[in-house]
């Protein structure tokens, strides 16, 4: 017996064959798109951890401006404690001071509002990637399935003429499977952080309009009506 390894970036492929039998033409075919199905796997892995990681990152900067639009609304709470917005002539009343800070205050919300509204093109990035993938890996049947995987069922089925040992081959091959088995444990990950992502957004904005609606009472201080 002889060992035939290859160090593929997946995992590493091993599994014997027979020094005194030669590899027939349909048996080196199923090996060799045994070892393309790493290369497709592996292309998944690294698909689904830079989405993840995308996702991530992106959750991230949508955090700070969530902490950012969280302190615009302490503010305006504070305000609201210390003027009474319902006068009609506040413009007339307030130092023209702290007419200003209102004004930078407001302001200040609308382009919280304007930078929210922005972030969509990182969510519809992010959106077009996961509809692609979820059609490519989730919606009918699946590119390679491990509970389908066929590649080397001739390999089996004629196993006594075969080269290579069957033995060592299936266990490569649950190895394999295995792996692949976790890769889309890895795509489930990445759909939970996308999920989480789009929906933080959307509970952000609505979040953001509100305050945006409710400081349109500031309007009064300069006289708009």
């Amino acid at each position: 017996m002889k060992t035939i390894t290859i160090d593929h970036p997946l995992r590493t492929i091993s599994y014997q064959a027979h020094d005194d039998r030669y590899p027939l033409n349909h048996e080196t075919q199923a090996l060799d798109n045994y070892r393309l199905a790493h290369d497709q796997v592996w292309r998944m892995k690294l698909l689904f951890e830079k989405e993840k990681g995308e996702a991530q990152l992106a959750l991230i900067n949508l955090h700070k401006l969530d902490e950012e639009r969280d302190e615009l609304n302490d503010m305006f709470g504070f305000y609201k404690e210390h003027v009474d917005f319902s006068s009609k002539s506040l413009h007339t009343e307030l130092e023209v001071g702290f007419q200003v800070e209102l004004r930078n205050f407001y302001n200040s919300v609308i382009e919280q509002h304007r930078k929210l509204v922005q972030f969509y093109d990182v969510i519809g990035t992010r959106d077009r990637e996961y509809i692609t993938i979820a059609d490519t890996y989730c919606r009918g049947e699946k590119p390679i399935d491990p509970l389908r995987f066929e590649v080397l069922d001739s390999v089996f089925r004629h196993h006594e003429d075969m080269h290579v040992d069957v033995v060592s081959l299936d266990k490569d091959l649950q190895q394999f499977l295995t792996v692949l088995a976790d890769v889309y444990l890895l795509l489930d990950s990445y759909i939970q952080q996308y999920n989480i992502l789009y929906s933080t957004y959307s509970d952000i904005l609505q979040k953001t309009a509100q305050l945006t609606k409710d400081v349109q009472v500031l309007e009064t201080v300069w006289g708009e009506q």
